[in-house]
């Protein structure tokens, strides 16, 4: 009846837990991933609709940028997931892919007036993104996650 639990070898060093923080990244980088594939998917999918509307180079374009959407945060989740030592560098490289991509289809592509009411709003998250991403990354615990090897 009196069952004991086994107890921790104490000599053994404890896991660290991903800081919150960082779950918040991983989350965002996996829901980019799977809208670059997405958009990858659909554009190839929507082939023939899309080049009645847009001129061939453009629909390159979208299947490539769906692919550079679905791949750039391949590596970032992994590095997470294994606490890889070159994680946070990649972070702040594609931290800044990302919302650089989204702004120049913004600026440069797009052509629907309707499009351009909310660019403040866009721009708020952009800040926010970046916020987020390098004050997360300065921070102690949040660096030595990334040191201890396990």
């Amino acid at each position: 009846m009196n069952e004991k639990r086994p107890q921790q070898d104490k000599t053994q060093p404890i896991k660290e837990r991903r800081p919150f923080s960082l779950k918040i990244i991983l989350w965002v980088y996996l829901l980019w991933i799977i809208l670059g594939w997405l958009r990858f998917s659909a554009a190839l999918q929507g082939q023939g609709l899309i080049l009645s509307l847009v001129s061939p180079s453009m629909h390159r374009y979208l299947i490539g940028a769906g692919l550079i959407w679905g791949v750039a945060g391949l590596p970032v989740v992994w590095g997470l997931i294994i606490r890889a030592r070159w994680t946070p560098r990649l972070i702040c490289i594609t931290a800044l892919i990302y919302p650089g991509v989204y702004w120049f289809e913004r600026l440069f592509l797009w052509q629907d007036p309707n499009a351009k009411r909310n660019w403040p709003f866009m721009l708020l998250l952009t800040i926010l993104w970046l916020s987020l991403v390098f004050g997360v990354l300065r921070l102690k615990r949040v660096q030595q996650y990334f040191e201890k090897e396990y």
